[in-house]
């Protein structure tokens, strides 16, 4: 059973998934989410980066201004103190509501909406010595120290390369004034997050495919687990198989109901079984089973019997044999024919009796 588990041939199926969801196991790259986010950051630095220079220049010339007098301990001197750090929040607020929005945008993208609080319920087998030795083993571990490996070099280079590059140009900049300083940062500022949000994309990507093809690889499903998810959607085969029984058994039963009214006569068990015959001389080799019945069938049989005068007859071991033998729009078998003919001679006995009173009359 344990080798059977372990072969999984068949990809998931989409009720498997949808149930995965609901536990909060999504494929989700983390290293596409920082990509996003790094690109959101870019754009607001292209997009406000004057403004956000100007800023920052009036937030330094104030400090320097205000620090040879402040001492912190006179009430105007807190007060202006916050004042600055209002200010600093002013600057820095659009770029972490950018970078949270960026990182809610990401995970809609890759998995959509999902709310789930299993994953926060504590498990004992993730502080498991042995389940967390083969987590530090997996597969996932060697894609991951890959990932952070190609990451060092790729970061690496792009710093070395961002630093040997602006190198030349810091004398000219460190003679320069505050805002021509302020300004050549943003624009080198700028350069090193694009060139690190590209750096990121391959990253974020290559992360992309190989968590959803790990998570399509996990969730693949053996044949007995599809069997049993079968079971668990639609019902045991065997309770199914009953039911359709069931079904076919009460759409008989409220047919035979519609031809109690063309039998010659009804045979009662008296109140667990009923069973309407019909003969045609001539058409017919024996007495037919049109109609039949047991418990609340039998009772509503009885009832339609009397009100469209069709006679009664409680034969008790007759309508168990005839029930239990006996098939639909089928002969009855020889060793009923004795008891039903003496039935039908009384039936043709008391039609000739009331015909012999009606003619009296």
């Amino acid at each position: 059973m344990a080798e059977q588990e372990q072969h999984r041939p068949e990809p998931a199926t989409p009720y498997k998934l949808a149930e995965a969801r609901k536990q909060g196991q999504v494929a989700k790259s983390m290293d596409f989410n920082a990509f996003v986010t790094v690109c959101a950051l870019l754009a607001v630095v292209v997009a406000r980066g004057g403004s956000v220079s100007a800023q920052l220049a009036d937030l330094s010339v104030a400090l320097f201004q205000a620090s040879g007098s402040a001492r912190l301990e006179q009430p105007g001197d807190v007060a202006w103190l916050g004042q600055l750090l209002l200010a600093s929040l002013n600057v820095i607020a659009p770029f972490v509501l950018i970078a949270v929005l960026a990182g809610i945008l990401a995970n809609l993208v890759q998995i959509g909406p999902v709310f789930s609080f299993t994953p926060l319920q504590p498990k004992f087998e993730r502080i498991h010595p042995m389940e967390g030795f083969k987590r530090v083993f997996s597969k996932r571990m060697l894609f991951e120290a890959f990932k952070t490996a190609l990451k060092l070099v790729l970061f690496g280079t792009i710093l070395s390369g961002f630093l040997l590059g602006m190198w030349p140009g810091l004398p000219a900049v460190a003679t320069a004034d505050s805002g021509t300083r302020l300004s050549w940062l943003a624009v080198e500022g700028q350069s090193l997050l694009f060139r690190l949000g590209l750096a990121l994309l391959l990253i974020g990507l290559l992360d992309l495919i190989y968590t959803r093809w790990q998570f399509g690889k996990q969730m693949m499903m053996s044949r007995r687990e599809m069997k049993e998810e079968s079971k668990r959607r639609e019902g045991d085969p065997h309770v199914r198989a009953k039911l359709r029984e069931l079904q076919r058994e009460n759409l008989k039963q409220a047919r035979s109901l519609s031809r109690v009214p063309e039998a010659d006569v009804l045979i009662t068990n008296p109140e667990h079984f009923a069973i309407a015959l019909k003969y045609v001389r001539g058409a017919m080799t024996a007495p037919q089973v049109i109609a039949k019945g047991a418990d609340r069938w039998a009772v509503d049989m009885k009832a339609i019997a009397r009100a469209h005068g069709v006679p009664l007859y409680e034969r008790r071991k007759l309508a168990r044999s005839l029930f239990r033998q006996a098939r639909l729009d089928q002969p009855i078998l020889s060793d009923s024919f004795v008891d039903v003919a003496r039935i039908y001679a009384d039936v043709d006995a008391a039609r000739r009796r009331a015909a012999r009173y009606e003619v009296a009359r």
